[in-house]
């Protein structure tokens, strides 16, 4: 017996959340644990009883039932169970039995309430439930990184500087002159109220004077950019990255906390603040001439996604940044592929689904879009967008953002429809679903325009929120749909893993953790009318309107960061070793803490798709 104090502290180290201390603080714990051994069927704790100890399973399996009925865990090997009870004072609620010849070791209350004062980490980790640790994980994560994106407001690199301005009947000469005088390649054109009307700036006079032959003596509201996008001064830099990356532009005036006009934030503001970055990409793709610029520019959307997890970004970050660039790129391919075919014969906007409709896309992704066609196009028209929608697809596959398998791209004919055609084929899926019909339709119902006249896609998606909140068979369906999810947690709260090409056991971070959240916010705010497209927003709103516990929303927030936090990792180390980027992570190159986060993920996921099941599958699995 010799060696079981140095076996007790072996297995301690090994267990989350003992891992994350030193060997000088594992000897203590290890002298203080006292060990029982269960037969199987005997009640190791009862409901209703007191309890002083906290424990951890050596070996064999426990279960604890709410009360002595209902089942709410199974814990095999390294789990720990028991804690809830000492946060309340010792209050036993689970009846803990052995399920077969268990050892248990069994750590006295007081070293656990020391442990807990000690340790910031050991408090986060036993909090009083899964969603509760997720948020821990998720901010310890987000603390582990750069928080310059998040907490720099953009006021803070322009605070100090002078904004010149003219008035809209300014010549160009007079505005010219007032640039170069005051050293300034942006100009602030402001009504006689002071209120922002437009910018002029260097490339403005490059491209829309010099180029054009424009006269110097017109005034410079003839070739200002008009109503530039503005945003606050306590707007954050990874905000102002997004709209800049999106948007092809380089300079973003700024509004003061007293709404009066700011200084103007460019590019290089940024740039210099942060050093090297993707925004860069942002600017090559929209100032593409030709498609292999336009190629050549998305190509380094990979590069820059692997700069952008290095750097700090956090995942709603990366994701925002990354689905900004695919928008770039969507929208840059059929500017080009219009001046190519000529202009379009009746209104048209580019639709995107899935992913980069939701502002959620990573790299790797295939392309997923489509065309809406105002309904006074003719034959010859629709000829025109069959070109079109062709020129498009290959344009982005070219670029990276290959051919979709399922067919969902503008170069397939069902995906180059009118507005009425697009409702027709919408009302089909709401009024008259099936299991198989609902399996290829889901992504339809993230939906975005990203070019051209976006109105034509608002008046489809506004008559599809109606439609499918008045529709609870529709809702049915989608709810039994997202039960497909197959949740790799098992019934002793293990891994269930499967294995991969090279051998490794993995999971599927997208399908069996990412695509679940998403369909429980995407049924859940169809069923509510809510406008939202992005699962962050979609939460967030549904906790707003009291649809869904707020708790619950942030449980599933912190769940779906959690994961991607993982996947970006997971891509980018990919990227860096020059190996295609995919979703299959081997939880054996986790930390034991990452390991167990994950698994409360996963069993927060587990119980929004029963709510999902219990309130719009009508009971059926």
């Amino acid at each position: 017996m010799a060696s079981e104090p140095r076996d007790i502290e072996a297995f301690i180290r090994a267990t989350a959340p003992f891992d994350r201390l030193d060997a000088e603080q594992i000897a203590p714990i290890a002298r203080a644990v006292m060990v029982r051994y269960f037969r199987g069927g005997e009640t190791i704790l009862e409901a209703g009883s007191h309890n002083d100890w906290l424990y951890i399973v050596r070996s064999g399996a426990v279960e604890l039932r709410l009360a002595g009925e209902e089942l709410t865990a199974r814990i095999g090997s390294g789990g720990i169970f028991a804690f809830p009870s000492l946060l309340r004072g010792g209050e036993v609620r689970n009846e803990a039995r052995a399920i077969e010849d268990t050892l248990v070791y069994l750590l006295p209350a007081a070293e656990f309430h020391r442990l807990r004062e000690a340790s910031a980490r050991i408090h986060q980790f036993f909090a009083e439930s899964e969603g509760e640790r997720i948020g821990n994980a998720v901010r310890e994560l987000k603390l582990k990184r750069s928080g310059i994106l998040e907490e720099t407001p953009i006021g803070a690199l322009v605070r100090h500087r002078t904004t010149v301005s003219c008035g809209p009947r300014t010549s160009i000469e007079d505005a010219a002159r007032l640039m170069s005088h005051r050293d300034v390649s942006t100009l602030a054109i402001c009504d006689d109220d002071g209120h922002l009307q437009g910018i002029f700036t260097d490339k403005d006079l490059r491209n829309r004077v010099v180029a054009m032959g424009h006269g110097l003596d017109r005034p410079v509201s003839e070739v200002m950019t008009p109503n530039p996008r503005t945003l606050p001064e306590s707007a954050s830099i990874s905000e102002a990255m997004a709209i800049m990356a999106a948007g092809g532009f380089r300079h973003i005036p700024t509004i003061a906390p007293d709404g009066e006009l700011g200084a103007i934030l460019s590019a290089t503001d940024i740039l210099a603040h942060l050093g090297d970055s993707a925004i860069d990409t942002g600017m090559l793709v929209a100032k593409a001439a030709e498609p292999q610029a336009l190629i050549a520019a998305a190509r380094r959307i990979p590069e820059g996604f692997a700069r952008m997890q290095a750097g700090g970004f956090h995942a709603d970050h990366t994701m925002r940044f990354t689905s900004a660039l695919g928008e770039a790129v969507h929208r840059r391919a059929a500017e080009l592929a219009e001046v190519e075919l000529g202009p379009p014969p009746v209104p048209y906007a580019l639709m995107v689904f899935g992913s980069l409709a939701r502002g959620e896309q990573l790299v790797g992704s295939d392309q997923d879009n489509g065309l809406v066609i105002d309904d006074a196009v003719d034959d010859a028209g629709r000829r025109y967008f069959e070109a079109l929608g062709t020129r498009i697809s290959d344009l982005l596959h070219q670029a990276g953002f290959v051919y979709c398998k399922g067919g969902i791209m503008a170069k397939n004919a069902e995906q180059r429809l009118t507005v009425s055609e697009w409702r027709t084929r919408y009302a089909r899926w709401i009024h008259d679903p099936d299991e198989d019909r609902i399996l290829r339709a889901t992504i339809f119902f993230d939906m975005r325009a990203v070019h051209g006249k976006v109105d034509l896609e608002h008046s489809v998606r506004s008559e599809v929120l109606a439609q499918a909140r008045a529709n609870p068979l529709f809702l049915s369906y989608l709810a039994r749909d997202a039960q497909r999810s197959r949740i790799p947690l098992g019934i002793f709260r293990n891994l269930v893993l499967e294995k991969a090409a090279d051998g490794h056991k993995v999971f599927d971070a997208k399908a069996q953790a990412i695509l679940p959240v998403i369909d429980i916010a995407r049924t859940f705010a169809l069923a509510e009318g809510i406008d939202a497209v992005g699962t962050l927003e979609r939460l967030v709103a549904l906790a707003g309107s009291g649809k869904m516990a707020r708790g619950d929303a942030e449980s599933l927030k912190d769940a779906f960061l959690l994961v991607n936090e993982l996947r970006i990792s997971h891509q980018a180390d990919q990227i860096r070793s020059g190996t295609e980027p995919d979703n299959e992570i081997a939880p054996d190159a986790l930390s034991p803490l990452e390991r167990d986060y994950l698994k409360d993920a996963f069993s927060v996921i587990r119980a929004g798709l029963e709510s999902l099941r219990r309130n719009l599958a009508g009971g059926i699995a």
